[in-house]
């Protein structure tokens, strides 16, 4: 009787660890089915919000990437400044917003192969062209000032050469623009694809691109250090872009300027 007892104890408490062992994997199974992509919807036409859709080259990209590698996606928006601790604490799997790759960022995070060439170009009304035919050397002047959305690479490049004109920090490209047409700033510091987006929905109220690249960078995406596989995955997606002839056309797509 003692026996029988034993048993049906063993017996229940097997296939109670079973069940939690069961759930528990499948609760694990879903969670990294999803590919939880990072992305900041105030920069078009990287990303950004139309119709209450995210929008643009990297919701395009994340799409192709996430069918590449049969997961699931979801789209979640962070701030800027929150893009790489977002991915060091696990919220979200990959940054996909136009990030440019810097050594300090390399420190903390690894880089998928780059996907675009890019720089800093300056946007200004074209009243003011004759003002900048020098590149940088134009930016040096005390006289000129200059707007930059804060965190990004045109924020600290304009840090790094030391302007001596008034600097001005916005939260967003949209807000600059703003400044620009109402003559608060001279000239708007942004990455190449935005400041050519700009240039082509404002030409009409007169902004125009400063085409004459101040920097050269990459823009690339940023994978967790230890996340090996989502890594691969992700240059082996890229890889395949280019083995098609698709990657280029479906930059020129968002950003009808560019050339490789």
């Amino acid at each position: 009787m003692r026996q029988y007892a034993f048993l049906l104890i063993l017996i229940t408490f097997t296939i109670s660890c079973t069940k939690t062992a069961s759930q528990n994997s499948l609760h694990t199974d879903n969670t990294t089915q999803v590919l939880r992509v990072g992305i900041s919807t105030n920069s078009p036409p990287i990303a950004y919000r139309e119709n209450n859709k995210i929008v643009g080259l990297e919701a395009d990209m994340a799409k192709g990437l996430a069918e590449f590698t049969g997961r699931p996606l979801k789209l979640i928006q962070v701030n800027w400044k929150d893009q790489i601790p977002s991915l060091l604490s696990g919220k979200t799997d990959i940054i996909m917003s136009g990030m440019t790759i810097t050594n300090s960022r390399k420190y903390r995070i690894a880089f998928a192969d780059p996907y675009i060439a890019s720089g800093q170009i300056s946007l200004i009304r074209r009243v003011d062209r004759n003002k900048f035919l020098t590149g940088m050397t134009d930016l040096l002047n005390p006289s000129i000032r200059i707007g930059t959305v804060t965190g990004t690479t045109g924020d600290f490049f304009i840090q790094d050469i030391k302007a001596r004109g008034a600097r001005t920090q916005f939260p967003t490209s949209t807000k600059a623009v703003k400044a620009l047409l109402a003559n608060k700033i001279d000239a708007f510091v942004y990455d190449l694809p935005g400041n050519l987006y700009l240039a082509s929905m404002y030409t009409d109220e007169g902004l125009f691109p400063v085409t004459l690249p101040l920097t050269r960078e990459y823009l690339a995406w940023g994978v967790h250090p230890e996340d090996r596989e989502l890594l691969d995955a992700a240059n082996n997606y890229l890889k395949s872009l280019s083995d098609k002839n698709i990657l280029t056309r479906t930059i020129q797509r968002w950003i009808p300027y560019y050339k490789p």
